[in-house]
């Protein structure tokens, strides 16, 4: 990993801290790979179509942890 993604990344989970989210370093983390890979494409749907992948994903797993039983 570069000096800049590292930073880029500690930057963010740094922010994260300093407002009390509640959201998962593995989010975190993902999030900002698919911003990197897509960071110079012209179509920029790329990225967003990837993060809405991630989000439902998340979301699921999210809703199955607090459910317990997926119903």
């Amino acid at each position: 990993m570069s000096v800049e993604y590292e930073l880029g990344l500690q930057t963010l989970l740094a922010v994260r801290t300093e407002l009390d989210l509640k959201i998962s370093d593995d989010l975190l983390r993902t999030c900002f790979d698919i911003q990197k890979k897509y960071q110079f494409s012209h179509d920029r749907t790329l990225s967003t179509q990837a993060m809405d992948r991630l989000i439902e994903q998340y979301v699921e797993k999210s809703g199955e942890k607090h459910t317990g039983d997926g119903a």
